[in-house]
């Protein structure tokens, strides 16, 4: 647990980013179920564009907003140090056969690049 909190992290500030990507993509939801219905329900073409154009646009608020505060959030959040954690397996580079077996930068370049993999997958989600 001190290894979370000494990376550099809010976690208050976290919390309610999950719980705002929550609500965003409840609002993105709202909107296409509004497109999805269109202009049901109404007795006249001019109410039902009406009340299509207003619950539309009031939907388009909400998303707005929240993605706003998603965006404040995540300033709050911070960023995560940028030295790489590897625990006792920083004491390979210590070996003294380094030329004859590379362990510590393979396990290095392995280390960044699944980091790297990990962002890309939360970019993608």
């Amino acid at each position: 647990m001190a290894d979370v909190l000494s990376v550099g992290v809010n976690l208050e500030a976290f919390a309610q980013a999950i719980s705002a990507i929550q609500a965003l993509r409840s609002s993105v939801s709202r909107v296409f179920d509004c497109l999805k219905d269109g202009m049901r329900n109404k007795e006249t073409l001019e109410g039902r564009e009406k009340a299509f154009i207003a619950h539309f646009q009031d939907n388009l608020h909400s998303v707005n907003r929240d993605l706003n505060e998603l965006e404040r959030l995540s300033n709050l959040v911070g960023k995560p140090s940028e030295n790489h954690p590897l625990h006792n397996s920083g004491l390979l580079s210590l070996d003294p056969v380094q030329d004859k077996t590379p362990l510590y930068s393979q396990l290095l370049q392995a280390y960044k690049w699944s980091n790297k993999v990990r962002e890309t997958c939360q970019k993608w989600s």
